[in-house]
């Protein structure tokens, strides 16, 4: 007898499930747990609040990118099965039925499937986490931190949109949910990068030493590194 719920799970989920999750876990307080030792001694920047979040943002929107990428897999098998149960499907979860569904398997107007839209945006927000934690002290973060958070955003008014049509068809794509998932998480993690910005948090360090080493990483990538002032000078 199947418990209930379980219905509603894939197991063709569990790769974009697990990243999901420990990302959305370095975004709380678990996170410090999270980051075993053999982590922290090779990426030292999991030791900072900001280090944390950056790994989490890009767990977060790896996972997305990586579901909706099976999204569109499941359109265009569809389109060549003419539908057909190419997932699992219940009484109520039936990703078949939903991304099967001519009348909203794609973007109104553009014509483009979900899953594509799905992947470009993710791959935007992949994009903007990464250059951030690249260059931190870079002159461009605070616009790039404006144009992830306003486009996460607009994306939760897209999520509302396909919940609707979800409604409609009498289904619920567990994948898209997933996606659904990843994208607000993705959103809250960039309101917290947000909020860290201009604080002491924002570098990621904690200590002289970590200020040094950011200090030298700068330096190696051509960024700005103010001069020290001598006693002569002073």
């Amino acid at each position: 007898m199947m418990v209930a719920g379980l219905e509603c799970f894939d197991a063709n989920l569990m790769p974009h499930l697990i990243l999901l999750i420990i990302g959305i876990g370095f975004l709380t307080p678990l996170g410090m747990t999270l980051a075993i030792p053999a982590m922290r001694s090779k990426w030292p920047s999991l030791d900072t609040k900001f280090g944390r979040t950056m790994a989490g943002l890009i767990l977060i929107m790896f996972s997305g990118f990586t579901v909706s990428a099976h999204t569109l897999w499941m359109h265009n098998k569809s389109q060549e099965m003419g539908g057909g149960a190419f997932c699992s499907a219940g009484t109520v979860c039936d990703c078949a039925s939903v991304i099967g569904n001519n009348d909203w398997n794609t973007v109104p107007f553009i014509g483009l499937p979900w899953g594509l839209l799905g992947m470009l945006a993710f791959a935007l927000f992949l994009w903007i986490v990464i250059s951030i934690a690249k260059e931190p002290a870079a002159s461009w973060v605070l616009t790039n931190l404006k144009i992830g958070t306003n486009f996460a955003f607009l994306g939760i008014g897209i999520i509302f949109y396909l919940m609707y049509a979800e409604y409609e068809i009498g289904k619920i794509c567990q994948f898209c949910t997933t996606a659904h998932v990843a994208h607000i998480a993705g959103a809250i993690g960039l309101v917290r990068l947000s909020s860290m910005y201009g604080t002491s948090d924002w570098i990621g360090t904690n200590s002289s030493t970590g200020t040094e080493s950011a200090t030298r990483e700068r330096r190696k990538r051509g960024g700005y590194v103010a001069p020290k002032v001598t006693s002569e000078e002073e």
